[in-house]
């Protein structure tokens, strides 16, 4: 069994028929959307990651969008960086802003990922903080940004000419700091500057994570 099976095996019991599940992006939660199919199918799923829609919709789900949906039991997603606090960082995949509604919607928001990924103390700016920037307001942001020293870059799609857009049709700034010292603070200042739609920090959202060991084929909770 791979870690990424064991982490699944440990969230799927968490899963009880009748409920509202949020589930987010990545390989391992679209692992548990697979295995929930076997065991647990009578859910509602509602996600911000549109691949992970289509596989819950092949896989015959009630797939609920979260504008009609006042509560969620309970949401699993993944995370580039977590500390011990229940903050998290979720920078790579550019779909934070949905990500975050539903994390807000659940009674339980649970992070399924690798132990490494679990920061000691502070993050590591290797992964920036990324925002969603409504597009009038880009050389506001990108002023502001630089301002608190930051280096913001402006995501650009991969497999066409020009930049990343998300489902909400924003911009993507990335910006990366010579420190997280100050991250909390950092964050506020950001989420609410005019045209700044949501930041990828995750501020005490966080009810709980299991962390996949795989060198040592481990797997354990955040919080016992």
């Amino acid at each position: 069994m791979g870690i990424k099976q064991a982490i699944v095996k440990t969230a799927l019991p968490l899963i009880k028929p009748g409920m509202v599940v949020g589930f987010g992006g990545g390989s391992t939660v679209a692992e548990l959307v697979n295995e929930a199919a076997n065991h647990v199918n009578d859910i509602q799923v509602v996600t911000p990651s549109p691949t992970t829609h289509q596989l819950a919709t092949v896989l015959g789900y009630t797939v609920i969008d979260s504008q009609y949906c006042d509560r969620v039991d309970i949401a699993f997603d993944g995370c580039d960086q977590l500390d011990h606090h229940g903050n998290a960082l979720k920078s790579g995949g550019g779909i934070h802003a949905n990500e975050k509604i539903i994390a807000t919607l659940a009674d339980q928001y649970w992070l399924l990922t690798q132990k490494d990924r679990l920061v000691a103390d502070k993050f590591d700016t290797k992964t920036p903080l990324v925002l969603e920037v409504l597009p009038h307001a880009l050389a506001l942001v990108m002023r502001t940004v630089a301002a608190h020293g930051g280096q913001p870059t402006l995501r650009t799609a991969n497999n066409r000419d020009g930049m990343t857009l998300t489902d909400n049709g924003n911009f993507l700034i990335d910006c990366h700091f010579p420190s997280y010292d100050e991250l909390p603070l950092l964050n506020q200042q950001f989420a609410t500057l005019a045209g700044v739609v949501e930041t990828s920090y995750f501020d005490h959202l966080v009810t709980n994570a299991i962390l996949g060991d795989g060198e040592a084929g481990t797997v354990q909770r955040l919080f016992n």
